[in-house]
């Protein structure tokens, strides 16, 4: 599933059609609109004001207040082709045409992402946590969030109404970083160790960010091209294979039903 760095990644490509114009919508599935507080019919002609990011949403911000949000579900893509080039993929539910030459392709062929259209966006995230990157998340807010919690900690790492954006990547390879197990109850974290993982958190995202993102199978950025953190990883999904620092064979089990990744010596 694309997190936020792979969001991220497609906001800051998508940079370039800020301030076009909306020339035409084309729903091939109508089904893919989870809320409509517009119609589609109020779409073209408007302006693409800005691209936002909330969590794992991509939001286009159009003018009049109107929001086009996107989710990538398990294996969607989002990306900006030129307006004459043929679609060679399945599975596109969404074309969007612009006035600069381009069309952005939405297309999910599992379904579990999906579009909103939405005019009050500030309640559509009230129920998301805060930004890993922004100022408001910091180690005491972190560590305040573990206080009464006795659930892993990956567990609530992975909770969106706790932490926006974070998933089962980026929390094995913060935790990996911080040097904290991904069982660990939450409640038994020190305040020094709440610091340590937040700065951690902070690392990996960014580290991804400037990598473009992870690609294994299916995620690509705005230009439908593929991300490089995969080539960094340290713990996500090496089964069998030896700690970076250590050389112990890193444990895999399952965390409230996610296959998690860890060394059972450098991780307390």
């Amino acid at each position: 599933m694309p997190e936020l760095p792979e969001i991220e990644t497609i906001r800051k490509s998508f940079d370039k059609i800020k301030n076009t114009i909306i020339l035409d919508v084309e729903f091939r599935r109508e089904d893919i609109i989870r809320q409509k507080d517009y119609s589609p019919e109020k779409i073209p002609q408007k302006q693409i004001i800005d691209i936002n990011r909330r969590g794992k949403f991509l939001i286009i911000v159009l003018e009049k207040n109107m929001y086009i949000i996107l989710h990538m579900g398990m294996s969607g893509r989002c990306y900006i082709m030129n307006v004459d080039a043929n679609i060679a993929e399945s599975h596109v539910h969404l074309v969007v045409t612009l006035n600069n030459k381009t069309k952005i392709v939405y297309q999910d062929p599992r379904r579990f992402g999906g579009v909103w259209l939405v005019k009050d966006m500030e309640g559509f995230f009230s129920h998301i946590g805060k930004e890993p990157l922004s100022d408001e998340f910091t180690a005491n807010y972190l560590y305040e969030l573990t206080r009464k919690r006795k659930t892993p900690i990956k567990n609530l790492l992975l909770n969106q109404r706790l932490i926006a954006g974070i998933g089962n990547i980026y929390a094995d390879e913060a935790l990996y970083m911080a040097e904290v197990r991904p069982n660990r109850p939450a409640n038994t974290l020190t305040k020094k160790e709440a610091q340590k993982l937040r700065n951690a958190i902070r690392k990996v995202l960014n580290t991804s960010i400037e990598n473009r993102g992870t690609t294994f199978r299916d995620f690509r950025d705005g230009y439908n091209e593929s991300g490089h953190f995969q080539n960094y990883l340290k713990v996500y999904g090496k089964t069998n294979e030896p700690c970076p620092v250590c050389t112990q064979i890193l444990t895999r089990e399952k965390i409230g039903g996610r296959t998690s990744h860890y060394c059972d010596n450098c991780q307390n």
